[in-house]
């Protein structure tokens, strides 16, 4: 009885890490600019950001600054 006890406590820890990490806050603006220049580059991003940088970008200028981000989504509960 112990060992199904200490068995699926663990499981259920395990499992709220997992979710726990599914519900990771989006980086600020200052965490992405790794050169601190006040814009972002492409070689800074990834992911959606990345992929829709064009659509961001509006003035053209081949950079992001943080007027040009879209608001980040809000998290699901």
């Amino acid at each position: 009885m112990k060992k199904y006890v200490l068995t699926l406590t663990s499981l259920l820890l395990v499992s709220s890490l997992a979710s726990a990490e599914g519900h990771r806050k989006p980086p600020s603006f200052d965490e992405m600019d790794q050169n601190g220049d006040g814009v972002l580059t492409t070689d800074e991003l990834r992911g959606p950001l990345l992929d829709d940088f064009d659509k961001f970008d509006v003035d053209g200028s081949g950079t992001l600054t943080e007027d040009e981000l879209p608001e980040p989504p809000e998290p699901r509960q």
